[in-house]
């Protein structure tokens, strides 16, 4: 990773300098950088409402990125040692739709914990691809649902060997991490892909949780939420391509 490259803010720095040139606003966000909604300005602040504005080209666009948003996401895939970033907004859930839909197509199966996030089943009625449930096992002191084993996830290979994808949610919303590193390595000798719901792992990175992050080396792709994990001022998420260490 480069570090020195690291320091960079392409998207924010962008947006500082389009402030500089003070262009006269006529299309949406419609408070017009806190002019036309006082009240969003006294709840947010001038700074924040200030560089709400619309895509346009100094901007880049996220559909199609070519300047700064392609810049950061260059930057973030460095960051997480993945071969490519996508940045997203609406939430980790959009990430996760992507790895399943581009994955999967109508027919195929998916192995997957039975208390995976909403956003994978509506993906799979999306798609149409079949999924075949691992049971995470509960502990029955705390009344929380656990990670996925790893031989749960063998007997659901052996009984599918046509599935398509395995999908691990890493750690799960109560902070239980699966072993990650055994699933990928099972996964791949039988030629299936590993998908990864990290939305609220993204910490786990850059907290040294080494054994986690080094477990995950060889996924095709995994989401995680800058909002969930990180920060509370932004939607910013993104998936990771192949290759991701994170």
């Amino acid at each position: 990773m480069d570090i020195k490259r690291q320091e960079r803010a392409p998207i924010y720095e962008a947006l500082e300098e389009f402030k500089k040139k003070r262009v006269v606003p006529f299309d949406v966000p419609g408070h017009k950088r806190g002019r036309g909604n006082p009240e969003l300005v006294h709840l947010l602040g001038e700074k924040c409402v200030g560089l709400d504005v619309n895509s346009m080209k100094p901007l880049d666009n996220l559909c199609h990125p070519v300047s700064v948003i392609r810049e950061a996401e260059e930057l973030a895939a460095d960051a997480f040692g993945a071969a490519n970033a996508f940045l997203m907004v609406g939430g980790t859930t959009s990430a996760v739709q992507a790895m399943i839909l581009s994955t999967c197509k109508a027919g195929d199966k998916i192995i997957l914990p039975r208390n995976v996030h909403k956003s994978a089943l509506n993906a799979l009625v999306l798609c149409g691809a079949i999924p075949v449930y691992v049971n995470p096992q509960t502990n029955a002191k705390l009344g929380i649902s656990l990670g996925m084993e790893i031989d749960q996830v063998a007997r659901a290979i052996e009984e599918n060997p046509d599935a398509k994808a395995v999908l691990v949610n890493n750690p799960t919303y109560y902070g239980i991490c699966s072993d990650l590193k055994s699933i990928v390595a099972l996964a791949h000798s039988k030629g299936i892909k590993v998908l990864t719901d990290e939305a609220h792992g993204t910490h786990l990175f850059w907290k040294g949780a080494s054994d986690i992050r080094n477990g995950s080396r060889g996924r095709h792709v995994c989401g995680i939420d800058a909002q969930i994990g990180r920060k509370p001022d932004t939607e910013l998420d993104s998936a990771h391509r192949k290759g991701c260490e994170c």
